[in-house]
């Protein structure tokens, strides 16, 4: 039995003996496409995550899936390699040989007494706000229908699944509930969780891990990988509003999780959510209460700094359902009223909004490659960006990038690197230098990373991209793509 749940028993126990009450005492049809999931920036809170994720369609139509995750602590240097998942509800046949990112398979934990009241309290605390239903109560009524929906994750490596894996994460647990409720509908599940990265990278690659796979719910996780600058208000907010304005009015719904040292954006993430009629899952609500009364300690839930262990991810389920399931209740007793209106004025800054995303295989209209330079595009980039530009050379020898695009606003993507070779960026814009940026860093893990090189005027500009000499020896740079509004 899990850890927590033992301490609760105890406790219980003890208070009935000193009472003197002791003696009362997804049928899984997978898709076969395949998503390849962009990484995202880590400027502030990238330390806060450690791995990358690639994004994978996998099926559980198929007899089994496979995927390949390497995962560690997210203020550990980590690998190249995650998967994002696509499935529908499973047959009891399907396959689970799949492998655990970093670490073997574990054993899912026991279930919880349902008649804890202890645990019931910490699960009733975690719900912030069911907003407005309306757009929830449409995907519920196609999941009774027996009809086929869409269920997708976003955020970094705690939606990933660091450290329980990839099938005890709790995005799993979450489809694989609703799988058990409405066993009678179609659910396809989409994981697009990526480790080290923000909400600034989520809203670029939004089109491509989330969107295209037309979601009917979206879950949004990005509270301890965002920090408390601009950027990353505005880029969450354009993420949110991104992904509620596709066809079919869907559904969103935000989780706020925390990290040992307390940080989480949660505050700031919950005005947004507001705004914008939407539910809300607090993971603070629930741990703080439960430090302070001694009843746990961070241990309990978590085996590093910042992520949910095997107890933690199946908790975190019960949290969302708890909220899916109230929200149900409440839609069932009827006068949820009519889908709200996308809100005119923006809690924050629209300057992110209308995000594209553009690499070697990926083309947008209004972007045009001229030369690529020293940078090939054959060269190996890292595993969730496997189509952006890698450079190796001496710098007298290297040749410039030079593109066009027409907006207002350019982000690049670039790999992060711990070696004293990686060389740095010099971005000119309309033949002004906007900013010259290294790609080595000492706690740099071949993570991406996601900068704002030019705002401006809506237009067609022209970029060049030149690779600086670092005492005339060889040198190695990898652009991943750019992310254009």
């Amino acid at each position: 039995m899990k850890k927590r749940i033992k301490i609760t028993a105890l406790l219980l126990a003890v208070s009935l003996v000193l009472s003197g009450c002791a003696d009362n005492a997804v049928t899984s049809s997978a898709t076969d496409s395949s998503t390849e999931t962009s990484a995202t920036q880590s400027e502030v809170e990238s330390k806060d995550e450690a791995s990358s994720s690639k994004s994978e369609v996998e099926s559980k139509d198929e007899s089994s899936a496979t995927e390949s995750e390497t995962q560690k602590p997210e203020e550990t240097p980590a690998p190249e390699t995650t998967t994002t998942q696509t499935t529908t509800n499973a047959p009891e046949t399907e396959s689970k040989d799949e492998t655990s990112m970093n670490e073997t398979q574990t054993q899912k934990p026991e279930e919880k007494p349902d008649a804890d009241p202890v645990y019931s309290a910490m699960v009733d605390r975690s719900l912030m706000e069911l907003g407005n239903l309306q757009r929830m109560k449409k995907f519920f009524e196609k999941l009774e229908k027996g009809e086929e929906v869409t269920v997708a994750f976003i955020g970094g490596s705690i939606t990933e699944g660091m450290t329980a894996g990839a099938e005890l994460c709790w995005a799993k647990l979450t489809y694989e509930a609703l799988c058990e409720q409405y066993p009678n509908a179609k659910i396809n599940y989409v994981n697009a969780g990526m480790s080290g990265t923000p909400s600034i990278l989520g809203n670029i690659r939004a089109g491509r891990d989330v969107l295209c796979h037309n979601p009917d719910l979206t879950f949004v996780e990005f509270a301890v990988n965002d920090g408390g600058e601009q950027d990353y208000k505005d880029s969450y907010e354009a993420l949110v509003r991104t992904l509620l304005e596709q066809e079919d009015s869907p559904a969103v719904a935000l989780y706020f999780t925390v990290i040992k040292s307390g940080h989480t954006c949660e505050k700031h993430m919950s005005e947004i959510g507001r705004a914008y009629g939407l539910p809300m899952v607090s993971l603070n609500n629930v741990l703080s209460v439960e430090f302070e009364s001694g009843r746990m300690k961070w241990e309990d839930y978590s085996d590093d700094e910042s992520h949910p262990n095997v107890w933690g991810h199946e908790m975190t389920k019960d949290l969302i359902m708890n909220m899916m399931n109230k929200a149900k209740a409440k839609i069932d007793e009827g006068g949820i009223g009519e889908v709200e209106a996308i809100p005119e004025k923006w809690v924050n800054n629209d300057r992110y909004y209308g995000m594209k995303y553009f690499d070697d295989a990926n083309p947008l209209d209004g972007f045009t490659m001229i030369d690529t330079g020293s940078f090939s595009g054959e060269g190996d980039t890292i595993q969730q960006f496997p189509n952006g530009w890698a450079a190796k050379i001496v710098p007298t020898d290297a040749k410039p990038m030079k593109f066009t695009f027409t907006g207002k606003t350019l982000m690049m993507v670039y790999k992060c690197v711990k070696s004293q070779r990686g060389g740095s960026l010099k971005v000119t814009v309309d033949g002004k230098v906007t900013g010259t940026y290294s790609t080595q860093a000492n706690d740099g893990w071949n993570n991406p990373v996601a900068v704002q090189v030019f705002t401006g005027a809506e237009g067609v500009h022209e970029v060049t991209i030149e690779l600086v000499d670092k005492d005339g020896k060889l040198i190695v740079a990898d652009i991943l793509g750019f992310g254009v509004c």
